[in-house]
């Protein structure tokens, strides 16, 4: 990985990457909000279901304060754990919605050689029946560059405009560590990149190396030889669930 800058990406070219990232399914999609989806949570060509992922972001009132959307989700999120302690809630929303975000920009670096550019005004969520939440983003411009900025680039847009927000919202809600959340955040990085293992040059680990090493997740975790090839610093409270256990990555393994 060389470390020219990264520069501008059309909306064109963002458009065919996010393309590209779609087609590897699972969490690599980022659909577009303005577009008219039959599969939303409302009839054919609504698309109310969509609203700003900032509004997730909001301090709120806290415990025992009047809920906003992220205590409904959270609500939600407990009551689909059979009832888990809320801070146990609160961790695996915060690691899923890590997931969701991260892993279509590591799609688009994978297959296209860019990301998107992902403002804090742009990005959209919505609750789907089948998952705890979805997020989509309207056409827009990006980055591209070799590998290594590219990385670094979608880390420091992540965690400024969307990670660390709602990082601080949540733990004006329940009490979580910070260094628990940025773990979950790169069990959730480290995972996506493990998927796109065949579509990295020279693998995942040189991008986990990389991604460890930044600001945003230094100090969150190991990477091992063997398996499960990366160890975290912190437990994000799956065991604590009705019918978890321990994840492979987790250090109480």
């Amino acid at each position: 990985m060389t470390d020219r800058p990264v520069t501008p990406a059309t909306a064109s070219q963002i458009a065919a990457a996010r393309a590209a990232a779609n087609a590897l399914g699972l969490y690599f999609g980022l659909p577009d909000p303005t577009d008219p989806d039959p599969t939303g949570p409302g009839p054919a060509n609504d698309r109310d279901g969509w609203r700003p992922a900032a509004l997730l972001y909001e301090p709120g009132a806290g415990q025992g304060g009047a809920g906003g959307p992220l205590d409904e989700l959270l609500d939600a999120v407990q009551a689909r754990l059979g009832g888990c302690e809320r801070r146990v809630a609160a961790s695996l929303f915060y690691q899923g919605y890590a997931a969701r975000l991260l892993s279509p920009q590591l799609g688009c670096l994978a297959t296209s050689g860019c990301v998107p550019a992902v403002p804090t005004g742009e990005l959209n969520w919505r609750e789907p029946a089948a998952e705890m939440i979805q997020l989509g983003l309207p056409p827009g411009p990006g980055w591209q560059g070799p590998a290594g900025p590219l990385l670094a680039q979608l880390l420091v847009q992540t965690f400024t405009a969307h990670l660390h927000p709602l990082a601080t919202a949540i733990r004006a809600r329940v009490h979580l560590s910070a260094d628990l959340l940025t773990g979950n955040a790169a069990s959730a990085l480290i995972s996506g990149l493990r998927l796109l293992d065949r579509r990295l040059a020279g693998g995942w680990r040189p991008f986990a190396v990389r991604a460890l090493a930044e600001p945003q997740l230094n100090g969150s975790g190991t990477l091992t030889a063997a398996e499960p090839g990366f160890t975290r610093r912190s437990c994000c409270l799956y065991y604590r669930t009705h019918s978890g256990g321990l994840c492979g990555d987790c250090p109480l393994s």
